[in-house]
């Protein structure tokens, strides 16, 4: 039988809900979760997220930009943590 990587995350409501966020910026936090601990903190490349996104790595940057300017992630010493 072939072993199958099942990967899940939590999403939180208000970034799915936030009427002022790109559709580039909630796909990114739904990569990022994927990604997360249960501390909610990750450590993706730019270029893994960019890869699973199916998108520049210029257009992953901007959304996570978008997602600090909104609090919706913090970045402390190399890893994201959602919030």
């Amino acid at each position: 039988m072939t072993k199958v990587n099942y990967r899940f995350g939590i999403v939180s409501y208000d970034v799915i809900t936030d009427p002022n966020l790109s559709m580039n910026a909630k796909a990114v936090y739904s990569i990022l979760s994927i990604y997360a601990n249960k501390n909610r903190k990750c450590w993706p490349s730019i270029a893994t997220v960019a890869d699973t996104a199916g998108v520049s790595y210029r257009t992953v940057s901007r959304a996570l930009r978008e997602l600090r300017n909104k609090n919706h992630i913090k970045r402390e010493r190399g890893l994201f943590i959602l919030m």
